[in-house]
């Protein structure tokens, strides 16, 4: 991708980011994203193929994005860091995760694929022992409980800090998943 290309998509990227602010995905139309981001709608075109695909592209950067800073956690390091790095992530990226994970409540979806993707990849670090057939279920509950928290945390304008927030989602996972520990006993 050429540079040009590059600026293109990073001006489409800032407006859609600009416009979801302000409204819904569904209310916002090539037109305006094209006319906010300065660039007519034929090159809009050349890359995306309506403001759906646009969003569904931020996203994916987005969750690549994060993996990316995530990986930079040491293997030997444990859960709680490695929620922690995330917390400060979302915190050092905060009108964006606002956005996306509060104000673009059209797609529901996103936040628990994100959700979903850090959990996962907690999991290698954590090594869960859940019986197989409950997994799918535990990790349903832990993004779904997750993701409350943290938008509970944005909306209250991160009035905890990243460490106690982590030791808290942490705990409460930690707790949750007990069951399964004093069943093998």
């Amino acid at each position: 991708m050429n540079q040009r290309e590059r600026l293109t998509k990073l001006l489409l990227k800032q407006s859609l980011i600009r416009l979801l602010k302000e409204k819904n995905i569904s209310q916002i139309s090539v037109k305006e994203l094209c006319a906010s981001a300065g660039i007519n709608r034929s090159t809009f075109y050349l890359h995306y193929a309506n403001a759906y695909d646009l969003l569904e592209h931020v996203e994916q950067e987005i969750i690549d994005n994060t993996n990316a800073y995530l990986e930079k956690i040491e293997a030997n390091d444990n859960g709680i860091t490695y929620i922690l790095t995330f917390l400060d992530y979302i915190k050092k990226n905060d009108d964006l995760f606002t956005i996306m994970l509060l104000k673009s409540n059209e797609n529901e979806l996103f936040s628990k694929r994100l959700l979903n993707e850090v959990l996962m990849n907690i999991d290698t670090f954590l090594q869960l022992d859940v019986p197989e057939n409950m997994k799918r279920f535990t990790y349903a509950y832990l993004v779904n409980g997750s993701l409350a928290i943290i938008q509970e945390w944005i909306l209250e304008n991160f009035i905890i800090s990243s460490d106690e927030l982590a030791q808290l989602i942490f705990s409460l996972a930690d707790h949750s998943l007990l069951t399964f520990k004093s069943s093998e006993t």
